[in-house]
């Protein structure tokens, strides 16, 4: 088996043929009657194939603590129905909340973590937010912001049903693993009103401005111009973005979107010209 040693200054009394560790993934640097050489591996021979694992350590989060994350989530809903999110912490052997200041939407929430936010002695480690109405699942969305925060992050939606739906994983290092839910959480069984300074932290985003309004055709006609060139199309990435929505909803709803993009091409043959006729 070859050394194994890291990138930087240590290669320089290193033993060859080895292994070198850079922060892209691994080269086998060697030397031989062309030189020395270093290239990218993907492959380690004489090493067994690694998986991603997670042995999780934690408990699963109490039904009691959950009361109090989904009756604030339920307040928020009945008051601006929007999402909503708070931090899971970790603190005295335990679970705790902690809400940060937030602006929401009906299908959004944004918020920073702050000083002040974390009380002293507690560990950020995971997240909770809401889907309103919605199901419960991890959008694009979700698992991007989700992706940089290593911890449980679980979605409730649902909130307009008597019973809120649920959706969990453990994000590591922006891998995603899905255990049961009872191993993650226990189901609230009744929930609790938020306090005041809970609610307080929650601003509703201003509607988004719309863009101008394009021309009508009737009033691009008399003008003689292309209502083509004036009048606002879709885009492709417009339609790709619908069409990865409209999959995510589909996924947890438990099924699988198929869909096809086929080109329309016009089959219609030009018109030939007419001959002209002789006098």
């Amino acid at each position: 088996m070859f050394p194994i040693v890291p990138a930087g200054p240590a290669l320089e009394g290193a033993g060859l043929p080895a292994f070198v560790v850079a922060g892209d993934g691994p080269y086998l640097r060697k030397r031989s009657l062309l030189g020395t050489s270093q290239t990218r591996v993907d492959r380690i021979a004489g090493l067994p194939d690694g998986a991603e694992t997670l042995d999780y350590a934690l408990p699963p989060v109490p039904a009691d603590v959950m009361a109090r994350a989904v009756g604030f989530f339920r307040a928020v809903h009945r008051l601006y129905r929007t999402e909503a999110a708070v931090l899971l912490l970790w603190r005295d052997g335990g679970f705790d909340l902690a809400v940060p200041s937030q602006e929401v939407t009906a299908v959004s929430v944004d918020f920073e973590i702050r000083p002040g936010d974390v009380p002293p002695g507690a560990r950020v480690v995971g997240s909770v937010h809401s889907h309103g109405a919605y199901g419960a699942y991890a959008s694009a969305t979700d698992q991007d912001d989700e992706a940089g925060l290593d911890g449980l992050h679980l979605v409730v939606g649902d909130l307009d049903r008597r019973r809120a739906g649920y959706a969990a994983a453990v994000v590591v290092d922006g891998v995603r693993f899905r255990l049961k839910p009872a191993r993650l959480f226990e189901r609230p069984r009744r929930l609790v009103e938020p306090p005041a300074d809970w609610l307080a932290k929650v601003a509703v985003a201003p509607p988004a401005r719309r863009p101008k309004a394009k021309a009508s055709i009737s009033a691009l006609s008399p003008r003689g111009s292309r209502p083509a060139e004036d009048i606002g199309r879709p885009s492709r990435k417009e339609l790709e973005a619908t069409i990865d929505r409209a999959a995510a909803m589909a996924a947890a709803l438990g099924l699988r979107l198929s869909h096809w993009l086929v080109p329309v091409v016009d089959l219609a043959e030009p018109e030939e010209p007419e001959e002209a006729c002789g006098a």
